[in-house]
């Protein structure tokens, strides 16, 4: 029985899903084949404008993420990994996230109005710090899905990007 290999990188593994060989999906990129062979086989690292372009062409929103929380030095300190989930994952995880955040409100307020934050305090804060964390993790993968989805045609772009833009005016 014949081993099966998973891609190098997300790059490669994207393309495959697509079916694309490398010769049309560099076509499709306008990059050249023996680069994208070097991107996919971890040779050489993408620049942000290749990463752009794959994410779009390949209606892989993701790809972004991929980039800056692995390829890009800034991007692996602050970046976080979003997990790439469905979203009835996404929204249990998220609720979950914010019924944590309720609980560590008071938490908050209490470690802070002092000014001044102690050492018995320290744990608490840590961790409130790593729930909002969690939370922001999640409202990332929720954008994520969100963006696949459009990319795909199961939500009208038209109607999304409307409704975002209403919703925005209302927020600020």
């Amino acid at each position: 029985m014949a081993e099966t290999k998973e891609p190098a990188t997300l790059y490669l593994a994207k393309r495959k899903e697509l079916g694309w060989s490398r010769e049309y999906a560099s076509e499709q990129l306008g990059i050249s084949d023996d680069k994208l062979e070097r991107i996919e086989n971890e040779k050489q690292l993408p620049n942000p404008q290749d990463v752009l372009i794959m994410s779009d062409v390949y209606h892989a929103p993701e790809l972004c993420n991929y980039y800056c929380s692995r390829d890009c030095e800034i991007g692996q300190l602050y970046v976080p990994k979003v997990p790439d989930t469905e979203l009835p994952g996404i929204i249990l995880k998220l609720m979950a996230s914010i019924y944590e955040v309720e609980n560590i409100e008071k938490l908050l307020v209490r470690i802070t109005a002092d000014d001044v934050i102690d050492d018995d305090e320290i744990e608490d804060l840590v961790t409130a710090q790593f729930t909002l964390e969690q939370l922001s993790v999640m409202i990332e993968a929720l954008q994520l899905c969100i963006e696949r989805k459009v990319d795909k045609g199961e939500i009208s772009k038209k109607l999304y990007e409307a409704a975002y833009k209403r919703a925005a005016e209302k927020a600020w």
